[in-house]
């Protein structure tokens, strides 16, 4: 039976034969879309260990469209095959229901992204290569260590997450926490992400950041939201102080930051923060719901952002606010683009970053931790400054020096306009997470 994630899987492996062939983006181009007709078409994995419900259904669709846009921006041949890849192993990994399933998905979803960043060109790109193979390495040791400990326990893989445990089970299962929130940039096992974020190609980090979270941390909820639950006392203690931790360190860190890859680095981990949130508020029936509106919004956004800074390396060599004064005047479309998901990731009203937060805070008062949110908010407010510096250079500080002619990039932007399409529609027509 063919799948969205089968037939993923086969284009990746065929798009090989395909390098350097001008058919190769049209060929990826027309297997995204195939997959996206099947995800509507409510096809899922048929096997043991997987499930597609509708929440799953929906991020899958997004996931696939936030794909597209990926590879209408990639110009390497290389890149454009690994996004499949990429694509193929998230599918896997967001339909898991049983820690077997999900470990093999998690671990292949690792191993593709270590081979993504492989691809080096510059010191620069080694250094955060490097740092992103010896974080995965640490996260897989970590999980399987606390496999062995859930094992020893008397659980078994192959059967649904328990929710009852003895205390080796218990022990192992938090230990598996650990090395996700590796992947997840939770602080303090996030110092890896902002070298390997910043340093690696633009386009790969918004894979990483963009679309490896979002797939994480879903998958995660999903699997772990049981056991969570019948465990509050002590999760909600551990990951509060986690979520705390890392959202007020990921805000603070960016306000005195001047490079721009960096600055999206230590955004992407007090979004983490966030997105922590939702398991805080696990009783709370809009946990689930919110969880995947911050993941869709968040996966519009970043990946949007870190595409966008490797137009400006690319095309204008721009890294750092300093760079980016006057933009306007160099491309103003391409400037108006980039303030639209930055103003989303601020929490701007009616983009989809304002209202998924609002969604996500709100779980967290249903729950009864109200003062959470009063922190969350004031983190939320924290972070408008350091946006606020990249809108300001763009519009309202002149350059020095001749202005760069405006430079022809149609399919990149191409990719922008439909990723900001995402980022305004979820944000004005958010009821449809809700039906």
């Amino acid at each position: 039976m063919i799948t969205p994630f089968s037939l993923l899987f086969l284009m990746s492996v065929l798009s090989i034969a395909l390098h350097r062939s001008i058919s190769l983006k049209l060929f990826s181009l027309l297997s995204i879309i195939g997959a996206f007709y099947m995800t509507l078409q409510n096809i899922g994995v048929p096997l043991s260990g997987f499930e597609l419900n509708s929440s799953i259904r929906l991020f899958e669709l997004i996931l696939e469209i936030v794909l597209f846009a990926l590879i209408l921006h990639e110009d390497e041949d290389i890149g454009i095959t690994q996004i499949l890849f990429i694509g193929s192993a998230s599918l896997l990994l967001l339909e898991s229901t049983n820690l077997l399933t999900f470990i093999i998905s998690f671990e292949a979803l690792s191993i593709i992204s270590v081979i993504l960043v492989s691809f080096i060109q510059t010191s620069e790109q080694a250094n955060g290569a490097v740092k992103m193979f010896i974080a995965s390495s640490i996260s897989t040791a970590i999980i399987f260590l606390g496999v062995f400990f859930y094992i020893l326990g008397g659980a078994e893989l192959l059967n649904p997450l328990k929710t009852t445990t003895n205390s080796l089970e218990t022990l192992g299962i938090f230990i598996i926490f650990i090395g996700i929130f590796y992947k997840l940039t939770i602080v303090p096992f996030h110092s890896w992400a902002i070298e390997s974020y910043a340093l690696v190609r633009h386009s790969h980090g918004a894979i990483l950041s963009g679309v490896a979270k979002t797939v994480v941390v879903i998958s995660a909820f999903n699997l772990f939201s049981p056991f969570i639950l019948n465990h509050l006392e002590f999760s909600m203690i551990f990951l509060s102080i986690l979520a705390i931790i890392t959202m007020t360190f990921g805000n603070f860190m960016a306000l005195f930051e001047p490079k721009l890859s960096k600055i999206l680095a230590y955004s992407s981990i007090a979004h983490a923060g966030y997105m922590l949130l939702a398991f805080i508020a696990v009783k709370s029936s809009f946990a689930s719901v919110g969880l995947t509106y911050m993941a869709i919004a968040y996966i519009f956004m970043q990946t949007a952002s870190f595409l966008v800074l490797d137009i400006l390396r690319k095309t204008y060599n721009i890294k750092t606010i300093e760079d980016l004064k006057g933009f306007k005047t160099q491309n103003p479309l391409l400037s108006l683009l980039f303030t639209i998901q930055l103003f989303s990731l601020a929490g701007i009203p009616l983009l989809a970053g304002f209202l998924s937060k609002a969604v996500l805070f709100y779980s967290i008062v249903d729950a009864g931790y109200w003062y959470i949110v009063l922190i969350a908010l004031l983190n939320s407010a924290l972070s408008v400054g350091y946006y606020a510096w990249i809108i300001k250079a763009i519009y309202f500080d002149e350059k020095e020096g001749k202005i760069k002619e405006l430079v022809s990039i149609e399919l990149p932007i191409l990719a922008q306009i439909i990723l900001v399409i995402g980022t305004v529609y979820f944000g004005v027509f958010a009821w449809v997470l809700f039906l």
